[in-house]
């Protein structure tokens, strides 16, 4: 395949991303609440402004106590991965990312 091609499926399936991105954000969520039943998903960044384009990640902003490494290896091994970029904090960093940033809970 040309590199060509590659760059072609690419943008096909971001595109795909982005027209479903709210199934995509849920079945995320859902995977998050299966891991800690009490942690908090947000979408934020360009996407949640609504300044986004194609070439955009997708930032999310997973709350929990579970060790950052474990919650990203989870969710990789499940599938999740760019344009989706996962932070994750504990609660007492949400404060810090309510004050730089628009974020917008996601529910599963």
């Amino acid at each position: 395949m040309f590199s060509s091609d590659l760059f072609v499926e690419e943008a096909k399936r971001r595109a795909e991303i982005f027209r479903n991105l709210d199934r995509h954000l849920r079945a995320i969520a859902g995977m998050v609440r299966e891991l800690d039943h009490e942690a908090e998903v947000y979408l934020f960044g360009s996407v949640a402004e609504g300044k986004h384009m194609l070439s955009s990640d997708i930032d999310i902003l997973v709350v929990t106590n579970r060790k950052p490494g474990e919650t990203l290896a989870t969710l990789w091994s499940k599938g999740v991965k760019e344009p989706f970029e996962i932070h994750v904090v504990t609660k007492d960093m949400l404060e810090i990312y309510r004050r730089k940033a628009i974020l917008v809970k996601i529910k599963p």
